[in-house]
């Protein structure tokens, strides 16, 4: 999940929060007695709040798995909950409440706003912060810094294995335009998957893609009659959209009736995955691709993806979990595992494993990339149909794509510079 902020808005906030902090021991480098407590940073309230529970039920499964096991380094694991509120002044007045309490080890940033807030704080705090969502490239290039861990997709590597897949399961659909967001995101989310296209369509459907302008929308719009009569004034057969949440839904809504949804044969779409399915349901468009944080059906083969789901499932009746149950999950276990790799739970140490283990995940064996931590592992893409059933949709195809190949150069305290 992602929205665009400015550099200034983040340095602003945190000079309003931090300026009490200047000289303070925020954070200890360790903690030494009792539960090892790690500090999770959800949007409880506010504009994105509907994806908490998912990531806190994901992480309190995690933590139950981890203590029924033994817990880490003879002690329990203990996970404790603060609201983001998705705002990054608030994000970061809750970080700092729990490293005056000691905490030095955080998960959270599920949007980008707040990523960026509690990632910048967390070199003077001696903490640790590893994401659970916020997808944006810069967090792992011009605002990275080496106490921060992404372990979901960068937007990049999302849009190329995207643009990857295009090519292979539709080589015959060369002509691609998009919808997307009027903001410095979704212009480069674009220029990522663009570039994917001119790449892989020679390579895989052993012709060259034909591309059309964008069409760009602002925020929070409520009429896309402009943008959807762009669009169907364009040849393009395959669309890249990354509008999220109600923008996405009152869009696709309002297009039916032009009949976009029958002349556009793929959409490939960043993230709505099982929200816009289990929302849209019979009114979703065919052939509808989208990225996931974790598809729990491509992981039934992996212990720890079997027993996230099977608990899941136990403790909801629910199916068909979203995406948003893995991260957390994994974020936990890689906490774990660095720590009893480092024998500690001092901030150096944990980072310094971090850095160099692979572990077990509920995706099977990951790890990050030493050079700016971001995850190493599957990028997850499935399709989702309408049906006539009392459901009203179904998940008819996925992919796993191995992710290592498609991150882009490792440029830390640098802009990510795509060549098309």
């Amino acid at each position: 999940m992602t929205t665009q902020v400015s550099r200034r808005t983040v340095l602003t906030g945190a000079a309003a929060l931090g300026a009490i902090a200047v000289g303070r021991p925020y954070g200890s480098l360790a903690q030494t007695s009792g539960p090892v407590k790690i500090g999770v940073l959800l949007p409880l309230t506010g504009s994105q709040a509907s994806y908490a529970p998912d990531c806190q039920l994901s992480a309190q499964i995690a933590v139950d798995q981890i203590n029924a096991a033994g817990g880490v380094l003879g002690r329990k694991l203990e996970i404790v909950f603060r609201d983001d509120k998705s705002n990054p002044n608030a994000a970061l007045a809750a970080a700092r409440e729990l490293m005056g309490e000691g905490i030095n080890l955080f998960i959270g940033g599920l949007n980008t706003p707040s990523a960026l807030a509690i990632a910048g704080i967390m070199p003077d705090a001696k903490s640790v912060l590893i994401t659970i969502g916020s997808v944006a490239d810069s967090l792992t290039h011009e605002s990275f810094n080496r106490n921060f861990f992404r372990i979901t997709d960068s937007a990049y590597s999302r849009a190329q294995a995207q643009a990857r897949l295009a090519a292979e399961k539709y080589p015959d659909i060369t002509k691609w335009s998009g919808i997307l967001p009027d903001v410095e995101f979704g212009h480069a989310l674009w220029r990522s998957y663009s570039s994917g296209l001119k790449k892989f369509y020679p390579q895989m459907a052993s012709k060259p893609a034909e591309i059309s302008d964008p069409i760009l929308q602002k925020f929070g719009a409520i009429d896309f009659k402009n943008q959807i009569s762009s669009l169907m004034r364009q040849p393009a057969e395959g669309v890249y959209q990354s509008l999220t949440g109600e923008d996405f839904l009152t869009m696709i809504t309002q297009a039916r009736p032009f009949g976009l949804t029958r002349k556009i044969k793929v959409f490939m779409d960043l993230s709505g995955e099982l929200v816009f399915a289990k929302t849209l349901k019979q009114n979703l468009p065919e052939n509808f691709w989208s990225g996931s944080h974790w598809y729990y059906g491509s992981y039934q083969n992996i212990a720890a993806g079997r027993a996230l789901y099977e608990e899941y499932v136990k403790r909801t009746g629910d199916k068909y979990p979203t995406g948003y149950i893995g991260p957390a999950h994994m974020a936990l276990y890689a906490y774990v595992n660095a720590i009893k790799a480092a024998g500690t739970t001092d901030t150096d140490a944990v980072i310094n494993a971090l850095e160099g283990t692979k572990f077990e995940s509920a995706k099977g064996v990951i790890s990050f990339r030493k050079e700016d931590h971001q995850v190493i592992s599957d990028i997850n893409l499935i399709k989702i149909n309408p049906k006539n059933d009392d459901m009203g949709w179904v998940v008819a195809d996925e992919a796993k794509i191995p992710g290592g190949n498609l991150l882009g150069p490792a440029t830390p305290g640098k802009p990510l510079v795509i060549q098309d």
